[in-house]
């Protein structure tokens, strides 16, 4: 893969030199697969769990002893878009490594009816599933996952936001899934998420098909200390230097995520010149830029609400981070809101968007970009 110009790479993994640490994490996740032990990891959106995952996989011995297999089912609705994510990336993935693999695959997939070709670069299978294709979803899955079973090398399947089956329009997913994992000795998972409230119920819940059925891993912001100096770093080897108080500002300002300190050390990164200093000064002028970048974006996503939904959202940015109750006579009367259920009403709008996730005291902001432009329009 190319090396980025820019050392601070956004939303996608390159390496291990531009990746921060997670040391603890990479080694914990090794030996729980190394073992056959199927993982939950759990942590708030872009806080790395997919760059933990694919770094692990990458710099590990796994690299060599496993096939694996990296699936993000976010934008998921149903079975049928799982299972044509996942038989792209299996058979992408084992195209590359096996020499015999479309004899192999002929012997297993019969309920595709797709032609592959050969790329006349690489001399690899060429070919990409459609939705299309897939006609009966449950047995082109049990075609795809006994083809892992007969691999000549142990396969783990990391499936990213695995808390979206819970809204897919079958309504057995979970019982389905499970009852398809467990018969599976050559398979190995990994399941990631970030709504923490909806995975705990999967598998800590007796009566649910997943109960005690994972090893948890509960993943947490980088040490504010070990990013810095990873950041200062990457400044120092291009001529640049970074202060500490732009770290910390960036860091406390998003919480320590990992997404948000990379977008803002990129941006960084950029307008400090060979010689010169990035430091705390710059953190304003950094947000409106980036702010300004995705002010269509938001624009377009604010503009799908209603009044009574938007007075909310500013009402809840205005408030954040700071735990609100946002059913209190308080709350309502300083935000000019009309009433409790109103507000019971707006919140469940939004929430069923994905812009606010969890509840309670404990609600936040999905992109926390969003929460500060609407601060903005105040």
């Amino acid at each position: 893969m190319k090396e980025p110009r820019n050392p601070f790479v956004v939303g996608k993994y390159v390496s291990a030199t531009y990746f921060c640490d997670r040391e603890k994490e990479t080694k914990d996740l090794y030996q729980y697969l190394s073992n056959e032990r199927n993982v939950l990891i759990i942590s708030e959106r872009r806080l790395g769990k997919s760059g933990l995952i694919e770094h692990c996989f990458a710099t590990t011995p796994l690299n060599d002893s496993h096939y694996t297999f990296f699936v993000d089912i976010y934008a998921s609705h149903n079975l049928r878009e799982l299972v044509c994510a996942l038989a792209n990336e299996v058979f992408r993935k084992i195209a590359r490594q096996k020499k015999d693999f479309m004899q192999w695959i002929s012997t297993f997939i019969h309920s595709i009816k797709t032609s592959f070709t050969f790329d006349a670069l690489t001399g690899f299978p060429s070919f990409n599933i459609q939705l299309g294709e897939i006609e009966h979803p449950e047995i082109t899955l049990d075609e795809v996952l006994d083809c892992l079973e007969h691999c000549d090398k142990p396969c783990i399947i990391a499936i990213d936001e695995f808390q979206q089956i819970a809204n897919f329009e079958e309504k057995n997913m979970e019982a389905l899934l499970r009852t398809k994992v467990q018969r599976l000795k050559n398979v190995t998972f990994v399941y990631a998420g970030s709504q923490s409230h909806l995975l705990s119920a999967m598998f800590n819940s007796p009566h649910r098909p997943f109960y005690n059925s994972v090893t948890f891993m509960q993943l947490g912001p980088i040490d504010l200390d070990v990013y810095h100096q990873f950041a200062a770093q990457k400044f120092e080897e291009a001529g640049k230097h970074l202060d500490r108080q732009l770290t910390v500002k960036i860091y406390e300002h998003f919480r320590g995520i990992t997404w948000y300190l990379q977008l803002f050390m990129n941006e960084a990164f950029i307008y400090t010149k060979k010689g010169e200093t990035a430091g705390a000064e710059m953190f304003e002028e950094l947000l409106s830029h980036i702010l300004a970048v995705q002010q269509f974006t938001f624009e377009d996503a604010y503009s799908r609400f209603t009044e009574k939904q938007k007075m909310l959202l500013v009402a809840l940015a205005q408030e954040y981070p700071a735990p609100m109750n946002i059913m209190s006579s308080e709350f309502i009367k300083k935000h000019h809101l009309q009433s409790s259920s109103s507000v019971q009403s707006a919140m469940k709008a939004i929430q069923d968007k994905g812009i606010i996730l969890g509840g309670g005291p404990n609600r936040q902001f999905a992109d926390l970009l969003f929460a500060d432009w609407l601060k903005s329009k105040m």
